[in-house]
């Protein structure tokens, strides 16, 4: 028993003796080909970067081009605002009779009604309140105009072929009296006599019609789309600034390209000495 327990520590006590492996260095080749495919795909970058500097420093390139149609669309935009900025004004429509414009507001009245009577023809709005389940008001009320008759009312003071203009200034200046009326009611205000030629007006500026406030639709509408022209001439403006310091940046960027390019082609020459090869490539 003793002997064989001093066999078995006389085979712990020996001591160890190294045996050669016949494993490769795997880790070490793949890292440099994993490299060698980084330097690969770098030079493809910098030989389109090269392309693109070498191209810069010619008189016509695609930016030159770029620019020119820059230029073109901005001359453009700029030809269409003055247009519309001096455009002259069209033939002066005619102006509409003054005729008095009758007001009466019925608060006792449910709904609550405004009436305007222009020549005997009458508008009428009702006052719509947007009541809750418990009785609550929800919203403010409006007036919704029940009874449109500005044709009518324009036939009856000899007004022939209302333009569609016309019409709708007529149609936004009369919601405004009504509005006015029932709130001036409500207020207890002195009311001011209207007449007609109040509801609508000839624009000097436009040819167009003015409502009671003194506002022209088709003016705005042509300050708005002049608006919208300088907008867009401002976004060329920026674009083209930034296409010419692309260009500019592409020009100074040629030496340091063709010193990064160098040296990229350096470190491949010097992996492919070395046996240093691709998966692919065997």
């Amino acid at each position: 028993m003793r002997r064989w327990w001093r066999r078995d520590r006389d085979q712990d006590e020996r001591p160890a003796v190294d045996r050669p492996t016949n494993q490769p260095e795997r880790p070490v080749r793949e890292a440099e080909r994993r490299r060698l495919a980084r330097l690969y795909q770098r030079r493809e970058e910098l030989r389109y970067d090269l392309m693109l500097a070498e191209q810069a420093r010619q008189p016509e390139n695609r930016w030159t081009e770029r620019l020119r149609e820059l230029d073109a669309a901005i001359a453009d935009l700029d030809e269409q605002r003055k247009a519309l900025e001096t455009a002259p004004p069209v033939l002066q429509p005619q102006p509409l009779p003054p005729v008095p414009v009758e007001v009466r507001v019925d608060l006792q009245a449910s709904p609550v009604t405004v009436e305007l009577e222009i020549s005997g023809v009458v508008l009428r709005w009702i006052e719509e309140v947007d009541w809750a389940e418990r009785g609550h008001q929800i919203a403010p009320a409006q007036l919704r105009r029940v009874e449109d008759e500005l044709e009518k009312v324009l036939s009856a003071v000899g007004y022939r072929d209302p333009s569609p203009e016309l019409l709708a200034t007529l149609a936004a200046s009369a919601d405004l009296v009504a509005a006015d009326a029932l709130e001036t009611v409500r207020r207890r205000q002195v009311w001011t006599d209207i007449r007609l030629d109040d509801l609508a007006r000839p624009c000097p500026a436009c040819g167009g019609w003015r409502d009671l406030r003194d506002r022209c639709p088709t003016c705005a509408a042509r300050a708005w789309q002049v608006q919208q022209l300088i907008l867009e001439r401002n976004r060329l403006r920026r674009e083209r600034d930034e296409v010419f310091r692309d260009w500019q940046r592409a020009r100074d960027r040629l030496p340091i390209i063709q010193r990064q390019l160098a040296e990229v082609e350096a470190d491949i020459r010097q992996l492919e000495e070395k046996g240093v090869r691709l998966s692919s490539d065997g």
